[in-house]
């Protein structure tokens, strides 16, 4: 393995440095400075805090390049896998190192890194760029909507694909609540989502039964009834029997009256007795939870409950 390079600067006392361009700096300001954050660079590489490194190198480099700086710039990029910055930096090392001695082993690990930054590509190209979700619900024909958009209708027939981040999902159905939920889906990841849609609760009035309305108007019907029978008896007395016919037709006023007076003391009694006493629940809400899971179908499949 390649190992760091220390610039001029860098080096011990009493050591030479090598004839390189910015070896001597005029500034030596920037000479400590660099200095500081080339040291920095060396600590975070040995801590495998590559980022940081390369970072702190850079910054050495902007006050006083150095062939050696691009050296070590592109031994932390090879560590993090970006290959193609690890060749550019390797290359400006060769650029700029006068009659760097190891050229050759450097040119062959060059085209060794650009053979695995072709195969990084091709796994990029190959790699999944959307996720996909599968859902289920335990009532069918339910509208579904994602992220506002139709989506169909529960079941779902077989997983869909979708964009990886967070989605709304809701599913609507006459006679149920509206579901509500969120789902994360990751690329390459089939997330499984349940929806539990729970029944709508409806309730229906019990009225008591009015039975005086119906004795009261029961009562009044039979007054009618008895009122046009003595009424007609009077009608057919006229001729033979004037008083009779007058008292019998008194009579059959008076009953109508009874009739008239009944019918209102029944409607009263209606409303009285015919108040509502209970209610009666209609539908039966489900013990389930409305909820929404989603399984991972990878290397781990614990539930993320939404």
């Amino acid at each position: 393995m390649l190992t760091l390079c220390a610039p001029a600067y860098a080096q011990e006392e009493g050591e030479s440095p090598p004839d390189e361009p910015g070896a001597a700096p005029e500034n030596m300001r920037a000479t400590d400075e660099a200095r500081e954050h080339f040291m920095a660079g060396i600590e975070h590489f040995r801590q495998h805090q590559y980022r940081d490194a390369i970072r702190r190198f850079q910054l050495a480099a902007d006050l006083v390049p150095s062939a050696d700086l691009w050296f070590n710039i592109a031994r932390a990029y090879e560590e993090v896998s970006e290959y193609d910055a690890a060749v550019e930096h390797y290359q400006r090392y060769l650029r700029d190192r006068v009659d760097p001695p190891d050229r050759a082993t450097i040119e062959r690990h060059i085209e060794e890194l650009r053979a695995r930054a072709e195969v990084q590509r091709a796994e990029q190209r190959a790699a999944p760029t959307a996720g996909e979700l599968r859902l289920t619900a335990n009532h069918d024909g339910a509208d579904v909507l994602l992220d506002g958009e139709s989506a169909g209708s529960s079941p779902w027939p077989a997983v869909r694909e979708i964009a990886p981040g967070r989605h709304t999902l809701s599913l609507e159905s006459q006679g149920y609540i509206p579901f509500r939920s969120e789902v994360s889906v990751e690329r390459g990841v089939t997330t499984a989502a349940y929806a539990d849609l729970v029944p709508e609760t409806r309730y229906r009035a019990i009225r008591a039964d009015p039975v005086f309305a119906w004795i009261a108007w029961g009562l009044g019907i039979a007054a009618l009834g008895t009122s046009i029978a003595v009424g007609v008896e009077a009608a057919s007395r006229q001729s033979t029997d004037l008083d009779t016919a007058r008292n019998l037709a008194a009579y059959s006023d008076g009953l109508i009256g009874v009739t008239i007076g009944m019918g209102v003391v029944g409607l009263v009694l209606w409303f009285v007795e015919g108040r509502t006493v209970s209610t009666e629940r209609i539908t039966v809400e489900s013990s389930g939870a409305a909820g929404v899971r989603g399984l991972d179908e990878g290397a781990t499949a614990d539930p993320a409950a939404e």
